[in-house]
């Protein structure tokens, strides 16, 4: 099985998830490439366990005072060079795709009709409670 894992890597928590995953996913022998987005890869560090990774811009949230700041983030963001990426991101390649909250990945596999599952705590809030 072939995979791209997809990871944000604008903060530290996706990145250090995904290098766990990383570990367990070689010592199984599953074949996965990686594509980091949402940091410029010069502020990147520890990459080591993601091999020869992709990098493309991605999206991010801008913050200020803990709270996501909608105008930076606006600004701060290509959303002319997101879909430019999400349109000549070349899946065929791949089995599965896996998301931990990676944009790029993500909305190229919804429009490559591929399967993707995403990893990460936020997408829990859309399926309902099972103990609501």
């Amino acid at each position: 099985m072939r995979i791209l894992f997809g990871v944000q890597g604008t903060g530290n928590g996706h990145l250090s998830r995904c290098h766990t995953l990383s570990k367990w996913l070689n010592h199984y022998a599953v074949d996965v490439d990686y594509l980091i987005s949402g940091r410029e890869p010069s502020r990147l560090f520890d990459m080591g366990a993601f091999g020869d990774y992709q990098w493309r811009q991605g999206l991010s949230f801008a913050t200020q005072n803990g709270r996501v700041d909608y105008l930076n983030s606006y600004r701060n963001n290509s959303f002319k060079q997101f879909w430019s990426d999400v349109k000549t991101l070349d899946l065929s390649a791949y089995d599965l795709v896996l998301t931990d909250y990676e944009p790029v990945t993500a909305w190229a596999a919804k429009r490559a009709k591929k399967q993707c599952i995403g990893i990460g705590r936020q997408y829990a809030f859309k399926e309902p409670s099972l103990y609501s």
